[in-house]
């Protein structure tokens, strides 16, 4: 989960901020209820105010967490995928390649990623959202292929001048354009 204002306002060592105390519990309600909004609605449909109303607290208790309705939304998406979009396993590298390929396919086609789609469509025209995204789900998983690329190269299973951007576009890209079109099975 990215750092909040709150947290980068404690880590340089300045006073709380006014007003009672941070819930952790209303935290995770917020959360629960904006991922459950994301589910029925667009990301731009979905209203601070109804995910206050959702999640049983003040308007002020978002913002107490959060600067926008846009963070509180990523952060929902965010924290409910993480253990959808934890990959493990073991095998080769190329073996693990193939696998988290495969993993994403059947991914965007479930209803978690449907509401992925809804969170990346509604952040579109708004590019520091579309850099948050980039930050948060699309960086690490070029990270981790790329790991995957690398080690297969040094083993001896992908040829050493390969081209892991390539590569990466390659294996991502038809997945991507055809979740977006709405057509991956």
């Amino acid at each position: 989960m990215s750092t909040s204002s709150y947290e980068k306002h404690q880590d340089r060592g300045l006073p709380r901020r006014a007003g009672r105390p941070r819930s952790e519990q209303a935290r995770c309600e917020i959360l629960v209820a904006a991922y459950k909004l994301l589910k029925d609605k667009s990301f731009n449909a979905v209203g601070s105010h109804e995910i206050a109303q959702a999640a049983g607290v003040s308007s002020a208790t978002l913002y107490r967490w959060w600067n926008s309705k846009e963070e509180i939304l990523f952060d929902a998406c965010f924290e409910h995928m993480k253990p959808v979009l934890a990959v493990s396993g073991s095998g080769s590298a190329l073996t693990r390649l193939r696998r988290y390929v495969v993993y994403v396919a059947e991914f965007l086609s479930s209803g978690d990623g449907a509401i992925m789609a809804r969170l990346f469509t509604g952040i579109h025209d708004d590019a520091k959202l579309r850099r948050t995204f980039w930050q948060r789900y699309v960086m690490p998983r070029r990270q981790m292929q790329r790991r995957f690329i690398r080690e297969a190269m040094t083993s001896g299973q992908l040829k050493r001048g390969t081209d892991p951007e390539l590569l990466i576009d390659a294996l991502n890209g038809p997945l991507f354009f055809r979740w977006l079109q709405g057509t991956l099975l």
